[in-house]
């Protein structure tokens, strides 16, 4: 299965919209409402609706600042995985009805409701700086929020800092033959990677790097730990997930110099058909700010924006963020990466 999302857009029932939001869903959680305020400064709304695949405890401080900021808008927060939220959005689209104000998930479930004309043009103020290119919707209709970046992560104990590979194509000298790790489905880098290097390339590069018969795992979290414990010097992992586990003192380190940094994105969006469209701009907003960006990156991620400190190395990072055009050939890409890598496994 496809790690990143299978972008069919498969039939489900809708839960009826108090069952949404004020229940515990199979998959999600809604988070504990404060008491609505009869009058509010939103243009008499007093509510905004808030689909996300953010987890309840990283939502919790957002949605606590946006409350002080605002006491007189609720926020209503029903939580799910990025595919059910999807699917939940374009199965209240066909019967007709629109209960969401602000969505946020991945790039690549965000590309399906913008195909469906579901996702509003507003640029926030929040992004006219701060955010490099690739993060912002040309035409507005979305702004990435937080960040997962793929690097090649190293056991500081089988591999000191100097040898280190400095480059995607040291992965192919012959001491990282079956040293260097990988999660099995890991095809959103594959097909970002095809893009950025070419169709000559590309290729070429994932051949020879399938001849270094590298090791597989399924999940990223599952990668680090067995990369922490040592049982292999080099994988394919998260930065943050390495930075997190530096600070807590395990031995590992990640490489800066990748040219480029495979960078996935999550969004968020404001609905076209939003119930209440002033109260969705200003949450829009407060995820985009410095301020609510803060909030995400001491939750453990790494904000979009860049003009927030990283605790990274000075050099800046050849960041390529993922198209999300690349989903729409996801079948295709899923099947290469699996007849180059995982043939006979």
């Amino acid at each position: 299965m496809l790690d990143w999302h299978s972008m069919s857009n498969p039939a489900a029932r809708s839960a009826p919209l108090l069952a949404a939001l004020f229940i515990f869903a199979q998959a999600g959680t809604v988070l504990a409402q404060a008491p609505a305020r009869a009058a509010d400064a939103a243009g008499g709304e007093r509510e905004v609706v808030w689909y996300t695949a953010m987890n309840t405890p990283d939502a919790a401080p957002l949605r606590k600042r946006f409350r002080e900021k605002y006491p007189d808008l609720n926020l209503t927060i029903l939580r799910q995985p990025g595919e059910k939220i999807r699917t939940r959005i374009l199965t209240e689209m066909r019967a007709g009805k629109f209960f969401w104000d602000v969505v946020s998930f991945n790039h690549l479930d965000m590309d399906a409701l913008a195909q469906e004309g579901l996702l509003a043009v507003y640029a926030s103020p929040e992004t006219r700086s701060g955010f490099p290119a690739g993060a912002v919707d040309p035409q507005g209709r979305w702004a990435a929020i937080y960040v997962r970046q793929y690097v090649i992560g190293y056991n500081t104990r089988s591999v000191p800092r100097p040898e280190a590979p400095k480059s995607w194509e040291d992965l192919l000298a012959p001491k990282w033959r079956e040293k260097f790790a990988m999660d099995e489905s890991d095809v959103e880098w594959y097909a970002a990677m095809l893009e950025y290097l070419g169709a000559e390339k590309g290729p070429a590069f994932m051949r020879s790097l399938a001849r270094q018969n590298p090791q597989f795992r399924r999940g990223h979290s599952l990668l680090a730990k067995l990369l922490i414990a040592g049982d292999f010097p080099l994988a394919l992992v998260h930065a943050a997930e390495m930075d997190e586990a530096r600070r807590a003192g395990a031995p590992v380190d990640w490489v800066r110099t990748l040219d480029p940094v495979i960078t996935s994105t999550s969004q968020v969006a404001v609905s076209a058909r939003a119930p209440h469209p002033n109260g969705a701009r200003r949450l829009a907003d407060l995820l985009l700010s410095t301020e609510g960006q803060a909030l995400i990156r001491d939750r453990g991620r790494v904000p979009a924006r860049n003009d927030l400190a990283r605790g990274q190395a000075p050099i800046p990072l050849k960041e390529h963020y993922v198209s999300p055009r690349l989903a729409r050939e996801a079948d295709r890409y899923e099947k290469e990466f699996r007849e180059i890598f995982l043939r006979g496994r």
